[in-house]
């Protein structure tokens, strides 16, 4: 038996086992302390130890009833159904029915008790004494209802974490069909073209081009991956891109900060690279460069994109592409609250700054 399905289950087995237990803690508790009360130099400890059990499990009888009839009457009926002055009404008229109760237990099942202990008798139980009992009947009935609503706001919560981890799931699989990999037409394209030149760099690309792809397969269908995993598919794709690039692109890639343990989403940082790729093979022609930082502070993760950008090229500035504004909610998504996205738009150069703070992923 688990502790959550002693505490939740709604098995009969595990019910009972825990009010049965409930209850052995508060006949424990009450023996405690009655047990202090005078009489144990006149029959003894042992003696007065077995009435004062005795006597917990009479006046406790009447406790379960007032216990269950808030429980599983007047909670439910009431309280839940925010009938607030009915509640309080028939809580008052509990209480005033558990005082006559224990009254009628006291004179006629626990004096006799007594007198056969040889202890003297209850003469006389003004009701003022029978309501200062109630403090004992509304501890154990406060801790139940506490228990129950704490057993019930802990289901709720769960049940809100599913349904918005269903939610979340249901998006990013969305999202992730909108964002897909398009390089690899393109590389097997220029891989293609280079195998026919006679050049002796094949082997390297289609090597380069074998461990991404191993990447996206095996790995990006996880929750998370080792963060030296993605930058090792990024440094991969960007020797590729050197491999397969004219003279025209001057590439400059720069790492600092060690990984190490540290987990990350999947093809999180990777869209961004590609992105930058493809944004500039469609849209410039001449000579142009492009810069990658990846910079790892603690938990926190910043990667940079430059690129160059001629002036005359007023389409850039709407630089943020289908693709970036479906990271841009994939983010929101699973680092919600802890990454910062920048587009910076210059005369001559647009940046992409990107921090994430990994210990804050959505589970």
């Amino acid at each position: 038996m688990t502790t959550h399905s002693f505490v939740y289950s709604n098995n009969p087995r595990f019910r009972l086992f825990r009010h049965f237990v409930f209850w052995m803690v508060w006949i424990f508790y009450f023996t405690l302390i009655y047990s202090q009360r005078g009489g144990t130099s006149a029959i003894g400890y042992a003696a007065h130890l077995q009435y004062t059990i005795l006597e917990m499990l009479i006046t406790l009888s009447v406790d379960i009833i007032f216990c269950y009839a808030v429980l599983y009457l007047l909670v439910p009926k009431m309280l839940l159904q925010e009938k607030y002055l009915g509640f309080f009404l028939f809580l008052g008229l509990f209480l005033l029915l558990d005082a006559s109760l224990s009254s009628y237990f006291y004179t006629w099942l626990v004096n006799p008790l007594r007198k056969f202990y040889g202890l003297p008798e209850f003469k006389y139980i003004a009701l003022t004494d029978l309501l200062r009992g109630l403090n004992g009947v509304l501890m154990i009935t406060g801790t139940a209802v506490s228990i129950k609503f704490f057993k019930y706001w802990n289901i709720k919560k769960q049940e809100l974490y599913l349904v918005k981890s269903e939610k979340i799931s249901r998006e990013l699989k969305f999202i992730d069909s909108q964002i897909q990999p398009s390089f690899l037409p393109l590389l097997l394209k220029k891989i293609h073209s280079y195998s026919f030149s006679g050049t002796n760099k094949v082997p390297e690309m289609l090597g380069k081009l074998q461990q991404i792809l191993t990447y996206l397969i095996d790995e990006c269908n996880q929750p998370t991956v080792l963060l030296s995993h993605e930058i090792d598919s990024i440094q991969n794709f960007v020797q590729l891109e050197r491999l397969t690039s004219t003279d025209r692109l001057s590439l400059q890639f720069e790492q600092t900060g060690n990984p190490g343990e540290l987990r990350i989403v999947p093809y999180i940082l990777f869209p961004f690279v590609e992105s930058n790729f493809r944004q500039v093979s469609d849209n410039i022609t001449d000579k142009h460069w492009t810069s990658l930082f990846i910079r790892i502070e603690g938990s926190r993760i910043i990667l940079q994109v430059k690129n160059s950008k001629p002036v005359e090229t007023s389409n850039l500035l709407n630089y943020e592409t289908s693709t970036l504004q479906q990271m841009r909610k994939r983010l929101d998504l699973v680092y919600p609250g802890s990454y910062k996205m920048n587009i910076i738009i210059e005369e001559n150069m647009f940046t992409i700054q990107l921090e994430i703070d990994l210990s804050k992923a959505v589970n």
